[in-house]
């Protein structure tokens, strides 16, 4: 009679099927983490086709693009001070299919106005909509964070404001800063898609709508950070400038360095997320914010024409700028970026 002798793993073949095991699983996670990637930057490409297209509907509507500033001339370039301070987004809500928030929305005071101590105040009427989040407004790569307002501000010990929904993409503003203006006598403001004051038409983009950039993708601070707030239209809050490249903090023209420069009452510093913030303790138009990503490399950016390009976080800065400005006579070639 043969008798059959019941055998189990040995304690080094047990040891080579975990390394084994150990290594499949070292090889596969970059592979199943960059194909995640993959299609959360896809998911963000498709916001921004999607946003491309409600602005060439308001385009075609109102003979225009959305101002980026809905605000009187009269009123100083500065925040909280009275004006309406609306910015160029809340106008794509109908053609965002938000029609609800757009009737919600109470534009006689905007995001800010009216002087205080006149109540109520534009942030406290539109509470309902600006804590709304808006899907088309998310990327999925980038954590999600809520702004509450510093509690320095007279409105915020008010307990009926809680906490404004942020996003993930704003408007380009040009190569100097948040007022527009020329930064010194040899650096010129060099007009961009959205401004101050005013709509652009696409008939003024003479640079060509195909080389002329409309959105870039931003990153959500902290929640007392205004980087990501798409409901205001500061600096790295709808908007963002060229002074930084994508994903960088060297200042092309050598007047800033390391960092966005944010009003003092709005800047958090995180350099681990890749947010260093230094207070802009003057005057609040000279407040600049970079193009950023938590994309590997690079930034999604809505052109013109409706396209959306991931654009290189080394791309040449003179190219970089002149992709920002609607008459810039700039010849750029289709690879330089």
């Amino acid at each position: 009679m043969i008798r059959l002798e019941k055998r189990g793993f040995t304690l080094i073949e047990l040891l080579v099927v975990i390394a084994i095991i150990a290594v499949l699983i070292a090889l596969l996670l970059p592979a199943v983490q960059a194909a995640r990637e993959a299609a959360r930057r896809a998911q963000c490409t498709n916001n921004l086709k999607q946003i491309g297209l409600a602005l060439h509907n308001y385009e075609s509507s109102h003979g225009g693009l959305p101002p980026g500033r809905i605000a009187d001339r009269a009123c100083p370039i500065a925040i909280w001070n009275g004006c309406q301070n609306t910015t160029w987004f809340v106008l794509l809500l109908p053609q965002l299919e938000q029609q609800n928030l757009a009737n919600a929305f109470n534009y006689a005071v905007g995001q800010e106005g009216p002087i205080p101590p006149v109540p109520p105040l534009g942030t406290q009427s539109n509470y309902t909509v600006t804590q709304t989040k808006i899907h088309t407004f998310q990327c999925p790569s980038d954590r999600v964070v809520e702004f509450r307002a510093n509690p320095i501000f007279f409105f915020a010990a008010d307990p009926s404001l809680q906490r404004i929904s942020k996003g993930n993409y704003g408007a380009a503003w040009g190569n100097t800063q948040w007022g527009q203006g020329p930064l010194s006598p040899s650096v010129a403001y060099q007009p961009s898609a959205f401004q101050q004051f005013g709509s652009v038409t696409l008939a003024r983009v003479s640079d060509g709508t195909s080389n002329t950039a409309f959105l870039s993708e931003i990153v959500q601070g902290s929640e007392l950070d205004q980087r990501g707030l798409i409901w205001a239209t500061y600096g790295g809050g709808s908007t963002f400038m060229t002074r930084f490249t994508p994903n960088a903090f060297r200042d092309f023209y050598d007047l800033e360095h390391d960092a966005d420069r944010i009003s003092a009452f709005s800047c958090v510093d995180e350099p681990g997320m890749k947010l260093p913030c230094k207070p802009q303790n003057g005057s609040d138009l000279n407040s600049f914010a970079g193009a950023r990503s938590r994309h590997p490399g690079g930034v999604n950016l809505l052109m013109g024409d409706g396209s959306v390009r991931f654009v290189k976080d080394t791309i040449a800065h003179p190219i970089w700028i002149g992709l920002s400005t609607v008459g810039g006579g700039e010849i750029i070639s289709a690879d330089a970026f």
